[in-house]
């Protein structure tokens, strides 16, 4: 079931002398219970996306829907679906934490607005701090914070823009686990972010963006093998172990692009990881396999070889 859905979007913003399209003609589908993606290098459009999804800003041309609902003709039902964080959230810092909270609150009519806020703040872990003033609280508990008011209505679809901005390694860590946890339980997940390494190992999708326009929309792996990017794996082995006959063996494997014998063992290249049929084959041959360590194709640099060749062109 789809739960986001761009068709040919598009943003231009109007200058004194001359336009500046930030978006051009983007479509793309976000199912339901995923975590997505949503990448590019600075000023490639991504919060510009956001801000059209969320009802924020009106599209120059094209549509957007979420969960069915049209982000500007119906706005108010579409937005119901939706907890948005923003790359740098605003709160009145002399509010209490709870009454943050229970503020947004009113806004969706909730019945029992003070047990619902306490809920959230217990579950981000600061329920110690919900009547102090939120401008005593570091930047990752108003990080934190954020979290909870975008969950407030109970969305379905949570858009996070640049949540690990200004984190430390704990703090990315904590609010990456309550991301989890949220997708665990049926949250859709639409995620901007530069951390690539955080992209690679939450998301289910990546949509690349550059210069406005989608460049790429697809898993990690399927990127890698259409762009031809190889996996690589260092067999250590007992060398005196093995024969030519063997490496024939294994240069004849599917997959298999090319195999050359190195000072430890073996070093096989290959289109996709077949390190269990390798294993399989090198120990039926009674060659001693120590270990084997695989090298897939990085998220980082499958979107520089893609973002670096359309620099190119």
């Amino acid at each position: 079931m789809c739960v986001i859905e761009a068709q040919n979007l598009t943003k231009v913003f109007k200058g004194f002398r001359k336009s500046f399209t930030a978006v051009d003609s983007i479509s793309f589908r976000v199912e339901k219970g995923e975590v997505f993606g949503f990448l590019g290098p600075n000023a490639a459009g991504k919060t510009t996306t956001i801000r059209m999804i969320s009802g924020l800003s009106r599209p120059t041309s094209g549509r957007v829907s979420v969960c069915g609902y049209d982000s500007i003709l119906d706005n108010v039902k579409a937005k119901k679906h939706i907890g948005l964080i923003p790359e740098t959230p605003g709160f009145y810092g002399e509010m209490k934490g709870i009454d943050l909270l229970c503020f947004y609150a009113e806004f969706y009519s909730l019945s029992d607005r003070r047990k619902k806020a306490k809920e959230l703040m217990e579950r981000i872990g600061l329920d110690d701090f919900t009547d102090k003033k939120v401008k005593t609280y570091s930047h990752g508990m108003k990080k934190r914070l954020a979290l909870a008011s975008s969950l407030i209505n109970d969305p379905e679809i949570l858009i996070l823009d640049e949540p690990s901005t200004g984190l430390d390694p704990k703090g990315i860590s904590l609010f990456r686990k309550l991301v989890k946890d949220l997708n665990n339980e049926g949250v859709t997940v639409f995620l901007s972010s530069h951390i690539l390494s955080e992209v690679e190992q939450m998301c289910d999708r990546v949509c690349i963006l550059n210069k406005g326009k989608i460049i790429a929309v697809d898993s990690i792996e399927n990127l890698s093998k259409k762009i031809g990017m190889k996996t690589q794996m260092n067999v250590f082995i007992d060398a005196e172990g093995i024969t030519d006959n063997v490496l024939d063996v294994v240069r004849k494997m599917s997959d298999v692009l090319r195999v050359e014998k190195t000072g430890t063992g073996i070093n096989v290249v290959c289109s996709r990881n077949v390190s269990p049929a390798v294993n399989e084959i090198l120990v039926r041959n009674r060659v001693k396999v120590s270990s084997i360590r695989v090298t897939e194709p990085s998220l980082e640099e499958i979107f520089l070889k893609l973002t670096g060749e359309q620099n190119e062109s």
